[in-house]
């Protein structure tokens, strides 16, 4: 679940953080690219942004503007699950995320800090190479029974962002394969392949 109030662009009242029921709006939910950081997605929902994510043939990184009233990261609570993450502030009885990974995490080489008002989360993909079109994929508290009142976050791109998310991944791949040219300005004649299985698969031993 989201709860907008809690989370990003969150309001202070008497040092606690307001934290409203809401309504899904899966359609108010959008992935497009950032005009100012490279390389990155911004995911805006019901018109805020909730947070910016990028990704390698390895991880994951998504950054999530701390509430202004946070001090330090002892206050936030961050659990990265096999398949699922969870941010909230701690002593509050709800996750302003709570919410399926878009695929499974290797959570003892992922991790968390914030810095500078930022929470930055690096998810391991277990699956390297694999082109994630998002970071979530739907509420894990209602799918697992847990009947949460936030809202759901459905993340998806169209074809041709997708497309774009797979020629950078394939970009990085040639490169690491390949250390020897400069694939930077290289592209693909027809349908970018998937960067994960093209030719005999993406390896391993990196």
């Amino acid at each position: 679940a989201v709860n907008r109030d809690q989370g990003v662009g969150a309001t202070a009242h008497n040092n606690a953080v307001s934290v409203d029921a809401a309504t899904p709006l899966l359609s108010q939910g959008s992935t497009k690219k950032s005009t100012v950081n490279d390389g990155r997605y911004i995911f805006e929902y019901g018109g805020q942004k909730i947070y910016e994510w990028e990704q390698s043939l390895e991880e994951v990184t998504i950054y999530i503007d701390a509430p202004p009233q946070v001090p330090s990261a002892a206050y936030i609570v961050v659990n990265i699950l096999p398949t699922r993450l969870q941010v909230g502030l701690k002593d509050h009885d709800r996750f302003f995320i709570d919410e399926f990974t878009f695929d499974k995490v290797k959570t003892n080489e992922s991790s968390w800090f914030l810095d500078d008002g930022v929470i930055t989360i690096i998810l391991s993909k277990c699956f390297r190479g694999q082109t994630w079109e998002g970071v979530l994929r739907g509420n894990a508290s209602e799918q697992q029974g847990g009947g949460s009142s936030g809202e759901t976050i459905n993340e998806t791109v169209d074809p041709l962002t997708k497309q774009e998310m797979q020629r950078t991944l394939m970009l990085e791949r040639f490169q690491e394969e390949n250390p020897g040219f400069d694939f930077r300005d290289a592209t693909f004649n027809g349908e970018v392949p998937d960067p994960r299985t093209f030719m005999g698969g993406v390896g391993y031993d990196h």
